[in-house]
Protein backbone atom coordinates (compact mmCIF):
# COMPACT_ATOMS: atom_id res chain seq x y z
CA UNK A 1 0.00 0.00 0.00
CA UNK A 2 2.59 2.40 1.13
CA UNK A 3 4.32 1.73 -2.38
CA UNK A 4 1.56 2.17 -4.11
CA UNK A 5 0.88 5.66 -2.53
CA UNK A 6 4.64 6.34 -3.34
CA UNK A 7 4.56 5.32 -6.58
CA UNK A 8 1.28 8.34 -7.33
CA UNK A 9 2.85 10.77 -9.42
CA UNK A 10 1.70 13.70 -7.75
CA UNK A 11 3.36 11.81 -4.37
CA UNK A 12 6.52 11.42 -6.52
CA UNK A 13 6.18 14.78 -8.23
CA UNK A 14 6.15 16.31 -3.99
CA UNK A 15 9.00 14.28 -2.98
CA UNK A 16 11.21 14.78 -5.93
CA UNK A 17 10.63 18.65 -5.71
CA UNK A 18 11.41 18.51 -1.86
CA UNK A 19 15.07 16.02 -2.65
CA UNK A 20 15.69 19.19 -4.91
CA UNK A 21 14.50 22.23 -2.69
CA UNK A 22 16.61 20.42 0.38
CA UNK A 23 20.01 20.34 -2.45
CA UNK A 24 19.45 24.31 -3.38
CA UNK A 25 19.23 25.25 0.48
CA UNK A 26 22.00 23.22 0.93
CA UNK A 27 23.90 24.92 -1.33
CA UNK A 28 22.75 28.48 0.00
CA UNK A 29 23.99 27.71 3.38
CA UNK A 30 27.41 25.84 2.41
CA UNK A 31 28.12 29.03 -0.06
CA UNK A 32 27.09 31.47 2.37
CA UNK A 33 29.80 29.52 4.92
CA UNK A 34 32.46 29.11 2.67
CA UNK A 35 31.76 33.14 1.75
CA UNK A 36 32.28 34.23 5.34
CA UNK A 37 35.19 31.81 6.17
CA UNK A 38 37.12 33.36 2.84
CA UNK A 39 37.90 36.41 1.55
CA UNK A 40 36.77 35.55 -1.88
CA UNK A 41 36.25 38.38 -4.23
CA UNK A 42 33.44 37.57 -7.60
CA UNK A 43 35.14 36.58 -10.40
CA UNK A 44 35.86 33.04 -11.93
CA UNK A 45 36.44 31.23 -9.01
CA UNK A 46 33.52 32.21 -6.71
CA UNK A 47 31.38 31.42 -9.93
CA UNK A 48 32.69 28.40 -10.00
CA UNK A 49 31.72 27.34 -6.42
CA UNK A 50 28.63 28.76 -6.34
CA UNK A 51 28.14 26.56 -9.84
CA UNK A 52 29.65 23.03 -8.53
CA UNK A 53 27.49 23.62 -5.23
CA UNK A 54 24.25 24.65 -7.13
CA UNK A 55 24.59 22.88 -10.38
CA UNK A 56 26.20 19.84 -8.63
CA UNK A 57 23.79 19.49 -6.08
CA UNK A 58 20.57 19.78 -8.17
CA UNK A 59 22.06 16.93 -10.51
CA UNK A 60 23.31 14.86 -7.44
CA UNK A 61 19.63 15.11 -5.43
CA UNK A 62 17.54 14.45 -8.98
CA UNK A 63 20.19 11.21 -9.38
CA UNK A 64 19.67 9.99 -5.30
CA UNK A 65 15.68 10.71 -5.85
CA UNK A 66 15.70 8.65 -8.91
CA UNK A 67 17.74 6.14 -7.04
CA UNK A 68 16.13 5.81 -4.22
CA UNK A 69 12.13 6.16 -4.87
CA UNK A 70 11.71 5.76 -8.64
CA UNK A 71 14.37 2.81 -8.22
CA UNK A 72 15.58 2.87 -11.57
CA UNK A 73 18.83 3.93 -13.62
CA UNK A 74 18.88 7.87 -14.18
CA UNK A 75 18.57 7.54 -18.06
CA UNK A 76 18.00 11.72 -18.08
CA UNK A 77 21.53 12.03 -16.72
CA UNK A 78 23.27 9.09 -19.00
CA UNK A 79 26.78 10.28 -19.42
CA UNK A 80 27.69 8.67 -22.52
CA UNK A 81 26.18 11.64 -24.62
CA UNK A 82 26.57 13.92 -22.01
CA UNK A 83 29.05 16.23 -24.01
CA UNK A 84 27.88 16.10 -27.44
CA UNK A 85 24.60 17.13 -26.26
CA UNK A 86 25.13 19.47 -23.58
CA UNK A 87 27.37 21.06 -26.69
CA UNK A 88 24.87 21.19 -29.36
CA UNK A 89 22.34 22.83 -27.00
CA UNK A 90 25.11 24.86 -26.15
CA UNK A 91 25.36 25.93 -30.22
CA UNK A 92 21.48 25.95 -31.02
CA UNK A 93 21.01 28.02 -27.74
CA UNK A 94 23.62 30.58 -28.58
CA UNK A 95 22.38 30.64 -32.15
CA UNK A 96 18.62 30.93 -31.49
CA UNK A 97 19.87 34.19 -29.74
CA UNK A 98 21.98 35.30 -32.41
CA UNK A 99 19.33 34.74 -35.28
CA UNK A 100 16.97 37.41 -33.12
CA UNK A 101 19.72 39.96 -32.78
CA UNK A 102 20.38 40.01 -36.55
CA UNK A 103 17.00 40.38 -37.12
CA UNK A 104 16.86 43.46 -35.02
CA UNK A 105 20.15 44.35 -36.13
CA UNK A 106 19.14 44.35 -39.94
CA UNK A 107 15.87 46.51 -38.74
CA UNK A 108 18.07 49.63 -36.88
CA UNK A 109 16.84 48.37 -33.42
CA UNK A 110 19.84 47.16 -32.27
CA UNK A 111 23.08 49.47 -32.42
CA UNK A 112 27.16 48.37 -31.30
CA UNK A 113 29.62 50.91 -30.23
CA UNK A 114 32.17 49.31 -29.06
CA UNK A 115 34.13 45.99 -27.98
CA UNK A 116 34.76 44.84 -24.53
CA UNK A 117 37.93 43.12 -23.67
CA UNK A 118 37.28 38.86 -24.48
CA UNK A 119 38.32 37.98 -20.89
CA UNK A 120 34.91 39.35 -19.34
CA UNK A 121 33.50 36.57 -20.69
CA UNK A 122 34.93 33.48 -18.37
CA UNK A 123 33.34 34.64 -15.18
CA UNK A 124 29.27 34.75 -16.74
CA UNK A 125 30.47 31.39 -18.68
CA UNK A 126 30.70 29.36 -15.71
CA UNK A 127 28.04 31.09 -13.61
CA UNK A 128 25.62 30.71 -16.28
CA UNK A 129 25.06 27.14 -15.70
CA UNK A 130 23.65 27.54 -12.68
CA UNK A 131 20.78 28.60 -13.88
CA UNK A 132 21.08 26.30 -17.09
CA UNK A 133 21.24 23.38 -15.04
CA UNK A 134 18.88 23.96 -11.84
CA UNK A 135 16.07 25.12 -14.16
CA UNK A 136 15.81 22.21 -16.21
CA UNK A 137 16.63 19.93 -13.38
CA UNK A 138 13.59 21.45 -11.94
CA UNK A 139 11.18 22.04 -14.12
CA UNK A 140 12.07 19.58 -17.10
CA UNK A 141 13.56 16.50 -15.55
CA UNK A 142 10.97 16.52 -12.49
CA UNK A 143 7.71 18.51 -13.47
CA UNK A 144 7.67 18.11 -17.16
CA UNK A 145 8.74 14.48 -17.06
CA UNK A 146 6.25 13.58 -13.88
CA UNK A 147 3.46 15.50 -15.10
CA UNK A 148 4.05 13.96 -18.73
CA UNK A 149 4.04 10.20 -17.51
CA UNK A 150 0.39 10.99 -16.08
CA UNK A 151 -1.54 13.15 -17.80
CA UNK A 152 0.60 12.78 -21.44
CA UNK A 153 2.65 15.31 -23.11
CA UNK A 154 0.71 17.96 -24.12
CA UNK A 155 -0.65 19.04 -20.43
CA UNK A 156 2.46 18.65 -19.27
CA UNK A 157 4.10 20.75 -22.07
CA UNK A 158 1.54 23.40 -21.42
CA UNK A 159 1.33 23.17 -17.92
CA UNK A 160 5.50 23.52 -17.38
CA UNK A 161 5.76 25.87 -20.10
CA UNK A 162 3.06 28.05 -18.36
CA UNK A 163 4.96 27.65 -14.74
CA UNK A 164 8.46 28.41 -16.54
CA UNK A 165 6.92 31.85 -17.80
CA UNK A 166 5.02 32.59 -14.67
CA UNK A 167 7.93 31.42 -12.20
CA UNK A 168 9.44 35.02 -14.53
CA UNK A 169 7.08 37.36 -13.22
CA UNK A 170 9.36 38.47 -9.93
CA UNK A 171 12.16 39.06 -12.25
CA UNK A 172 12.97 42.87 -12.78
CA UNK A 173 10.75 44.80 -15.34
CA UNK A 174 8.69 41.68 -15.29
CA UNK A 175 5.28 42.01 -16.69
CA UNK A 176 2.73 39.69 -17.52
CA UNK A 177 3.47 40.11 -21.66
CA UNK A 178 7.05 38.87 -20.64
CA UNK A 179 5.36 35.88 -18.77
CA UNK A 180 3.77 35.29 -21.65
CA UNK A 181 6.53 35.41 -23.88
CA UNK A 182 9.24 33.30 -22.05
CA UNK A 183 6.53 30.54 -21.70
CA UNK A 184 6.33 30.48 -25.33
CA UNK A 185 9.86 30.99 -26.83
CA UNK A 186 11.63 29.13 -24.17
CA UNK A 187 9.43 26.90 -21.88
CA UNK A 188 7.87 25.39 -24.95
CA UNK A 189 10.98 25.26 -26.80
CA UNK A 190 12.67 23.35 -23.97
CA UNK A 191 10.53 20.83 -22.72
CA UNK A 192 10.03 19.65 -26.78
CA UNK A 193 14.20 19.50 -26.55
CA UNK A 194 13.80 17.02 -23.66
CA UNK A 195 11.51 15.87 -25.96
CA UNK A 196 13.78 14.53 -28.24
CA UNK A 197 16.58 12.43 -26.31
CA UNK A 198 14.51 12.17 -22.99
CA UNK A 199 17.76 13.56 -21.66
CA UNK A 200 18.61 16.73 -19.83
CA UNK A 201 21.58 17.74 -20.97
CA UNK A 202 20.42 19.59 -24.69
CA UNK A 203 18.01 21.65 -22.91
CA UNK A 204 20.76 22.29 -19.85
CA UNK A 205 23.26 23.57 -22.88
CA UNK A 206 20.70 25.51 -25.14
CA UNK A 207 19.55 27.13 -21.60
CA UNK A 208 22.73 27.85 -21.24
CA UNK A 209 23.89 29.19 -24.40
CA UNK A 210 20.87 31.26 -24.81
CA UNK A 211 21.40 32.78 -21.38
CA UNK A 212 25.55 33.66 -21.76
CA UNK A 213 25.06 34.52 -25.59
CA UNK A 214 22.18 36.93 -24.71
CA UNK A 215 23.76 39.10 -21.81
CA UNK A 216 27.75 38.39 -21.95
CA UNK A 217 27.97 38.49 -25.44
CA UNK A 218 25.21 40.72 -27.01
CA UNK A 219 24.82 42.62 -23.79
CA UNK A 220 21.03 42.03 -23.68
CA UNK A 221 19.26 42.05 -20.60
CA UNK A 222 18.65 38.16 -19.19
CA UNK A 223 15.02 37.91 -18.23
CA UNK A 224 15.01 41.20 -17.15
CA UNK A 225 18.33 41.96 -15.52
CA UNK A 226 20.92 44.12 -16.67
CA UNK A 227 24.03 42.31 -18.09
CA UNK A 228 27.19 43.64 -19.57
CA UNK A 229 28.43 42.15 -22.92
CA UNK A 230 31.25 42.21 -25.11
CA UNK A 231 29.65 44.24 -27.60
CA UNK A 232 28.77 47.26 -26.33
CA UNK A 233 25.45 47.99 -27.49
CA UNK A 234 22.07 49.51 -27.25
CA UNK A 235 18.55 48.43 -28.30
CA UNK A 236 16.14 51.32 -29.40
CA UNK A 237 12.90 50.92 -31.38
CA UNK A 238 9.61 49.89 -30.05
CA UNK A 239 9.01 47.37 -26.47
CA UNK A 240 7.21 44.49 -28.82
CA UNK A 241 10.67 44.52 -30.87
CA UNK A 242 13.04 44.94 -28.20
CA UNK A 243 11.17 43.57 -25.43
CA UNK A 244 11.35 47.05 -23.53
CA UNK A 245 13.28 46.66 -20.06
CA UNK A 246 12.65 43.14 -20.03
CA UNK A 247 14.77 42.76 -22.57
CA UNK A 248 14.57 40.58 -25.93
CA UNK A 249 13.31 37.60 -24.73
CA UNK A 250 9.52 39.51 -24.19
CA UNK A 251 10.19 40.87 -28.37
CA UNK A 252 7.53 39.47 -30.81
CA UNK A 253 10.72 38.57 -32.84
CA UNK A 254 11.92 36.34 -30.09
CA UNK A 255 8.64 34.36 -30.02
CA UNK A 256 8.73 33.57 -32.97
CA UNK A 257 11.97 32.33 -33.55
CA UNK A 258 11.84 30.64 -30.68
CA UNK A 259 8.23 29.08 -31.58
CA UNK A 260 9.60 28.09 -35.02
CA UNK A 261 12.55 26.29 -33.40
CA UNK A 262 10.33 24.41 -30.65
CA UNK A 263 8.23 23.09 -33.60
CA UNK A 264 10.85 21.72 -35.16
CA UNK A 265 11.64 20.26 -32.11
CA UNK A 266 8.25 18.33 -31.35
CA UNK A 267 7.98 17.12 -35.10
CA UNK A 268 11.06 15.44 -34.36
CA UNK A 269 9.68 13.99 -31.24
CA UNK A 270 6.50 13.19 -32.94
CA UNK A 271 8.67 11.09 -35.53
CA UNK A 272 10.09 9.22 -33.16
CA UNK A 273 7.05 8.33 -31.35
CA UNK A 274 8.08 10.24 -27.86
CA UNK A 275 4.99 11.60 -27.11
CA UNK A 276 3.01 10.20 -24.17
CA UNK A 277 -0.87 9.73 -24.07
CA UNK A 278 -2.62 10.65 -20.48
CA UNK A 279 -3.67 7.73 -18.72
CA UNK A 280 -7.03 7.59 -18.97
CA UNK A 281 -6.05 7.47 -22.93
CA UNK A 282 -3.62 4.30 -22.28
CA UNK A 283 -4.39 0.54 -22.92
CA UNK A 284 -4.75 -1.37 -19.57
CA UNK A 285 -0.81 -2.42 -18.68
CA UNK A 286 0.80 0.39 -20.79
Amino acid sequence: MVLKIIRFPLVRLVIALAFFAAAMFGAVFVSSLIKQQTSLEPGPVLSLLNTTLFAGGALLAYAIYVRLVEWRPVSELAISRSLLEVSVGLLVGAGMISVVIAILYALGYYEISGFREPGLLLTPFIATWVAGVTEEVALRGIIFRIVEEWLGTWIALAFSALLFGFLHLGNPNSSLLAAVAIAIEAGILLGAVYMVTRRLWAAIGLHAGWNFTLGSVYGGAVSGGESEGLLISKFTGPDIMTGGAFGVEASIVTMVVGLLLAIFYLTRAGRRGNFIAPFWSRPKGA
